[in-house]
């Protein structure tokens, strides 16, 4: 018969209650892991093979007029140009005074 003053030998259950908690937490980390790369190769492929996401049909197409002065650092037949004159021209004109004053 056991004595009363030593403590009672520990059961199986906290320790299957240790591992399981271990092994949720272990496969939550993979997981973790996992959904990262795959969202990092999905996203990088994507952006090396140099998507663009494709016109609207319906949308009217924006006539930007490219000068020189909107198109820098681009030239004005760079196909880059276009995008860059875009954002100058939806600038306000304190925005653009401060653009053009800083490429000087």
């Amino acid at each position: 018969m056991p004595d009363a003053a030593d403590p009672p030998a520990p059961e199986g259950f906290p320790r299957i209650y240790a591992v399981a908690k271990w092994i949720v937490v272990g496969s939550l980390a993979l997981l973790t892991i996992v959904a990262a790369a795959f969202w990092a190769v999905l996203l990088g492929g994507f952006a090396g093979s140099g998507f663009r996401a494709v016109e609207p049909a319906g949308a009217p197409q924006e006539a930007v007029e490219i000068t020189p002065e909107c198109a820098w650092p681009y030239s004005v037949h760079d196909e880059h140009a276009k995008a860059v004159c875009r954002m100058f021209y939806h600038l306000t004109p304190e925005q653009r005074a401060k653009a053009l004053k800083g490429r000087q």
